[in-house]
């Protein structure tokens, strides 16, 4: 399957930061979910980490939005291990 032009691409989770958008990156990458993460440019330039400037939007292929929103559905963020 060839993904080509990001017009096809939809949202499927908004970041606060680059670093959360990373993660989730990483989760749909190792799902062979093809990801691009689109954010404004002055919060990349000015390396922003708060903020409206800083946060990043996950893209997915149409035809995989509905895969992708699973996986971050039943992945466990934020959830801390009861000891």
């Amino acid at each position: 399957m060839k993904y080509e032009g990001l017009d096809t691409w939809v949202s499927v989770f908004e970041a606060a930061n680059i670093d959360e958008a990373n993660i989730v990156k990483g989760l749909l990458q190792a799902s062979d979910i093809p990801v691009h993460l689109e954010r404004e440019a002055a919060g990349s330039i000015y390396g922003l980490t708060v903020g409206p400037l800083s946060e990043v939007v996950v893209k997915v292929p149409k035809e995989l939005a509905s895969l992708a929103s699973q996986l971050l559905q039943s992945a466990p963020f934020g959830v801390v291990p009861e000891e």
